[in-house]
């Protein structure tokens, strides 16, 4: 029984043993981990690190105003005759750091960016509204043609997008000249503002008044265009006018600076005997500058005769952008330094002083090194 049972093993064993065993997978060749591909003029363009003899090469440092700098290039070796294009992009940080601090995690976020083409844009504007009439006692309604809040103070404060025209209202009520209203209009951002200002000019003449303009922006000299609101009219910048009826008169100023940015704002003058009440108001705009839009982004390919073209001096269209799409830490450098790998998605277009290269569809995953 022993001696059956013996052979039953074996003969497993043996049949087992004569079997073919799975080998294991081959290691796949790992594709380009950097690359940039885009439509440069309409010449598509692939560029692979480790093939063709790209390689990709990052570094940083630090600018006179302590702001760092990361630098990608995708780029050749040894190149010389029978070059293909070349790709460098360098990202500023958007603040100071104190010497010996980076703060890698915060410079590059998943967003889109600006380009520095000329001014970066804010991102949007605060604006204090202040009423003339606070020397009654007095209730106030601020509203705004985007928005149904409105407010109930003297002075009032919000934001607005850069670029948008709003109107902007007071209602102003007391016990003494019942309730009366004024709209203004803003564009925001408009290099151009102002603020009419109005005052009687003696207590015995009711009618006279003499206008001017404060907190004014925008590139002298100006034109003054006022308009009364009976049918008057003055290029004097500072006028004096005088009304010949007792009314509540619309005045109305258009202001355009030497680059011909033109501003218009209106004024109620209430050429009244006796108690009344007024319901204009000024306005100051602050821009508030794109925290997340770095500082400068700069995009630099070289074409195959070696002419380097670049963002600067040029001024991008709407469809230009710049955006982060993904961000991961990457292996080490031989010198032990850290690196982040950057995947970015681009329209621009870049300039070499004689002519320029529009770049579409642009796509690029790039080494950023930092410390």
């Amino acid at each position: 029984m022993k001696a059956h049972v013996l052979i039953v093993i074996l003969i497993a064993l043996f049949l087992n043993s004569c079997n073919k065993k799975a080998l294991p997978p081959k290691d796949e060749t790992p594709g380009p981990v950097f690359y940039f591909k885009c439509d440069i003029g309409g010449f598509p363009v692939d560029l692979k690190a480790g093939v063709n003899s790209y390689y990709m090469k990052s570094s940083y440092y630090r600018d006179s105003n302590n702001v760092y700098i990361f630098k990608g290039e995708l780029k050749q070796k040894e190149c010389s005759g029978n070059c293909g294009f070349g790709l460098t992009i360098m990202i500023n940080d958007y603040k100071t750091s104190p010497t010996g601090s980076m703060y890698i995690d915060s410079t590059l976020m998943l967003t889109s960016y600006q380009y520095n083409d000329a001014v970066i844009e804010p991102t949007y504007y605060t604006c204090n509204f202040a009423s003339h009439q606070t020397t009654q006692p007095s209730s106030y309604t601020w509203s705004f043609s985007d928005i149904s809040t409105t407010w109930g103070t003297a002075y009032c404060a919000r934001t607005f997008k850069a670029n948008k025209t709003y109107t902007t209202s007071l209602l102003v009520s007391s016990q003494q000249f019942g309730s009366i209203s004024h709209d203004n209009v803003y564009k925001v951002g408009n290099p151009v503002q102002t603020n009419v200002n109005v005052v009687r000019t003696s207590p015995t003449n009711l009618f006279s008044y003499k206008f001017s303009t404060v907190n004014t922006t925008g590139v002298a000299p100006f034109t003054y265009i006022w308009d009364f609101g009976d049918s008057y009219t003055s290029p004097d910048p500072m006028p004096t006018h005088e009304y010949q009826a007792p009314g509540l008169y619309e005045a109305k100023l258009t202001l355009i600076d030497a680059n011909k940015d033109t501003c218009i704002s209106y004024y109620q003058v209430p050429a009244f005997n006796g108690s009344y009440g007024e319901s204009n108001f000024s306005a100051y705009f602050t821009p508030v500058l794109n925290t997340k839009a770095l500082s400068t982004i700069s995009i630099f390919v070289n074409d195959p005769k070696g002419n380097v073209y670049s963002l600067a001096q040029v001024n991008q269209s709407e469809k230009s952008h710049f955006e982060i799409i993904s961000i991961e830490n990457y292996q080490a450098t031989d010198t032990n330094q850290p690196l982040k790998k950057v995947k970015i998605k681009f329209n621009c277009t870049v300039y070499n002083g004689a002519n320029s290269l529009e770049i579409k569809d642009g796509e690029a995953v790039i080494a950023i090194a930092y410390k």
